[in-house]
């Protein structure tokens, strides 16, 4: 469950999030969508514990997984190794699988500097869905790919999260993104 009461949240005393509630049970799907800068990333951070809000209640997972609107990989590694650095030892295999489900054994010890925009946000939400967790953020997760690798990313979230009774936090201006998990839609103001 994700639950946030009444959250207010401020960047330089400008405030970005007033009075602002979710109540998303387990196993539910949203995607917070709205125009650029009205706090759909903060919702996120706040979320993930990354913010403190300066008034509110937020209950969430302690353990969830996100994939940021910034790819967050090192360029010097290979793509291996950027997908397994944060995940424990028994979770290597299910990485593997990953890798191939996806088409990209190929590529799997090539530089992340050596890949397109699109191949590394691949590698960022292969790395989050390897990872696990409780739940999942997707902070605008399909920027420069393709149709067809959108709908498998969606189907396996939806196999490793939806299916499992965990939820799926999808933030996009894109709200025909929604439909893909069955997701409410909610806008932000």
């Amino acid at each position: 469950m994700i639950k946030l009461e009444n959250v207010s949240f401020s960047y330089n005393s400008r405030p970005v999030i007033k009075n602002f509630s979710l109540n998303l049970e387990s196993g539910n799907n949203i995607l917070i969508t709205g125009l650029s800068g009205c706090g759909k990333t903060t919702i996120a951070r706040l979320i993930l514990g990354l913010e403190t809000p300066d008034s509110g209640k937020i209950t969430a997972p302690e353990n969830i997984s996100a994939v940021f609107q910034e790819d967050r990989l090192i360029d010097k590694l290979n793509v291996y190794k950027n997908i397994t650095l944060p995940l424990e030892k028994t979770r290597e295999d299910f990485a593997n699988n990953l890798i191939n489900e996806f088409g990209l054994a190929d590529i799997k010890y090539k530089p992340i500097s050596s890949l397109s925009g699109g191949m590394k946000r691949r590698i960022s939400i292969i790395r989050a869905i390897a990872y696990g967790g409780d739940g999942i953020i997707l902070d605008e997760p399909f920027n420069g790919i393709d149709k067809s690798n959108v709908m498998l990313i969606s189907k396996v979230i939806n196999r490793e999260y939806t299916e499992k009774g965990k939820s799926v936090v999808l933030i996009s201006h894109d709200v025909s993104h929604a439909s893909l998990f069955g997701a409410e839609i909610l806008k932000i103001k």
